[in-house]
């Protein structure tokens, strides 16, 4: 039955000393106010969450603890004090765990699905929606530098990108820059193998330094060609090394390729992915640097329009490529040319297919970069990737781009390099 105390009853009377329980031999026990815990009737601390029990008892009979007592034991303890959200400690009173101290977005790890955000990759797969996970080679964007970059794309059509570039590029501006971009071809067996293989070896030997001779300008871009010459060779062993079975149309890709150095340019290419100088003074003509290794090339050089010999039934059929079953003669086409403020561009047939006169590109790059509120390198090269597409897609699409003589781009050895240099856009075959 349940007591129900009456008005006037007496208080409870204080909680007894914890020397006196101990010395009356009293079994009475100390509840702890904080979490409820029956302790020892001389428990100065919580057992179980340890909270104070001394000093909770005497705050609750309205009396100051006494520093200490007889027998030595302090009885008063710190007042505790709770740390600031997201800053707890185990040693802090009543602690449950660390607590953030700001919300804080969940991170999606790389396993999850990007199609629906809900599975995870399971052996390849969405566990959720079964779609596979993206292909990094899907669209690959490089910036090495702010005044060089490019994009990489599937294109539309295409069930894989086997298009790759690779760049380096150092500052400041027009001091030093590689860019080089191959095409696997169509209808070879890991084309995509290719011309990755290709583009990354190639890049190797053209980031090493050229022998400058005298140190004129001239002597310079002679060891640049050399330098891409051997690039040419490097590259169509690393293609013919990418398969080892013998199959009957092994991997092959063509091969683009510019050197920058201080604002000097040497540009070389086998097959027919394209060197571009887009100048930003138009009475200074635009140029395709190099020539194509294609049929419709020799019949433009039969003189077969260009827009004829470019859509023809055979127009994309190339000549010359790189890879185990390529031609004896793998001699780039060089140009030298001497820059001065415009546009250096490498690119693969896949955007060249929808403007491939020179003029005609660059004022289709001047408008794309006018449109823009930042038009770097990347941006415009993903802008043009964007035409490319909108166009059908039909290709795989690289746009590697650098800017040239112009938003801080180097000038100090502009002046001796216009008085030395061969002559712009002379081709030097061989």
């Amino acid at each position: 039955m349940t007591d129900i105390p009456t008005t006037g009853a007496a208080e409870p009377a204080p909680l007894p000393a914890a020397s006196s329980a101990a010395s009356s031999g009293a079994t009475a026990s100390r509840d702890c106010p904080a979490c409820g815990t029956a302790n020892q009737a001389d428990s100065t601390f919580c057992e179980a969450c340890g909270a104070d029990l001394v000093v909770a008892a005497r705050a609750s009979n309205g009396a100051q603890p006494p520093a200490d007592v007889s027998d030595g034991t302090v009885l008063a303890s710190a007042t505790p004090q709770t740390a600031p959200a997201g800053e707890e400690s185990p040693l802090d009173v009543g602690w449950t765990g660390a607590v953030p101290s700001a919300a804080v977005a969940p991170v999606a790890d790389d396993l999850t699905c990007h199609a629906c955000g809900e599975g995870h990759i399971v052996d390849g797969y969405c566990d959720h929606c079964g779609t596979p996970p993206p292909n990094p080679r899907d669209h690959l964007v490089e910036s090495p530098t702010a005044w060089v970059g490019g994009v990489c794309d599937i294109g539309r059509r295409h069930a894989r990108n086997e298009d790759a570039m690779s760049l380096s590029a150092s500052e400041p501006a027009g001091s030093r820059a590689v860019l080089v971009v191959c095409d696997g071809v169509s209808m070879a067996t890991d084309s995509h193998i290719a011309s990755l293989a290709a583009a990354t070896s190639a890049r190797a030997v053209l980031d090493q330094p050229f022998p400058k001779g005298v140190g004129t300008p001239d002597a310079w871009a002679a060891g640049a060609g050399r330098a891409l010459t051997s690039a040419v060779t490097r590259a169509n062993e690393a293609v013919a090394a990418s398969v080892v079975e013998d199959v009957p149309n092994p991997p092959s890709c063509t091969f683009a390729a510019a050197v920058v150095e201080d604002d000097v340019i040497v540009a070389g290419n086998v097959g027919d992915s394209r060197v571009y100088w887009l100048p930003d003074d138009t009475t200074e003509p635009a140029r395709q640097l190099g020539r194509d290794d294609s049929f419709a090339q020799e019949q433009m050089a039969a003189g077969v329009p260009r827009l004829a010999a470019e859509t023809g039934p055979h127009a994309h059929s190339i000549t010359r490529w790189l890879g185990k079953d390529a031609p004896d003669d793998l001699t780039p086409h060089l140009t030298t040319l001497t820059a001065t403020p415009g546009w250096l561009m490498v690119c693969s047939d896949g955007l060249w297919n929808y403007c491939s006169e020179a003029e005609a590109l660059r004022t289709l790059l001047t408008d794309a970069a006018a449109r823009l509120d930042d038009a770097t390198p990347t941006t415009v090269a993903q802008a043009l990737v964007d035409f490319a597409n909108e166009q059908g897609g039909r290709d795989n699409i690289t746009v590697a781009l650098a800017r040239l003589a112009g938003r801080g781009s180097s000038t100090t050895t502009t002046e001796a390099t216009a008085a030395a240099a061969p002559v712009e856009g002379d081709p030097t075959d061989g």
